[in-house]
């Protein structure tokens, strides 16, 4: 069963370079335009991991990370993929509960690696 890997950001774009990205390297991509899609997906099944823009419209990913608790997914890895790159970001995404943090431009080689070693793939 391959694994699942919820992708939250608001660009198109993004969603589909990561969902053909994933789907190489062998994982499912669940792709969420907002918060709200990524909740939808979350109650319908919960992913193994989930990669999280931090600047969307409406609900943030800041938002988000500080939702894990009542989604029930305080032990899902959590890789946030952001322009904001600036100590204080970085620092405040862990603080809330992220996994780790990679800057974009996104590398795809650099989230599948690092995607793996939280899986375990």
């Amino acid at each position: 069963m391959k694994k699942r890997i919820l992708c939250i950001d608001d660009s198109n774009t993004a969603l589909l370079l990561l969902e053909y990205a994933l789907d190489e390297a062998g994982f499912q991509a669940i792709l969420a335009l907002s918060v709200d899609q990524a909740i939808s997906e979350i109650k319908k099944q919960k992913p193994d991991l989930i990669l999280l823009d931090l600047s969307m419209p409406d609900v943030s990913g800041y938002d988000f990370l500080n939702m894990r608790s009542q989604l029930g997914i305080l032990d899902i890895p959590i890789i946030v993929i952001s322009a904001f790159d600036s100590r204080e970001s970085v620092a405040k995404t862990i603080d809330l509960g992220a996994t780790a943090f990679i800057p974009k431009p996104i590398k795809i080689e650099a989230i599948v690696e690092k995607i793996k070693s939280f899986l375990k793939k």
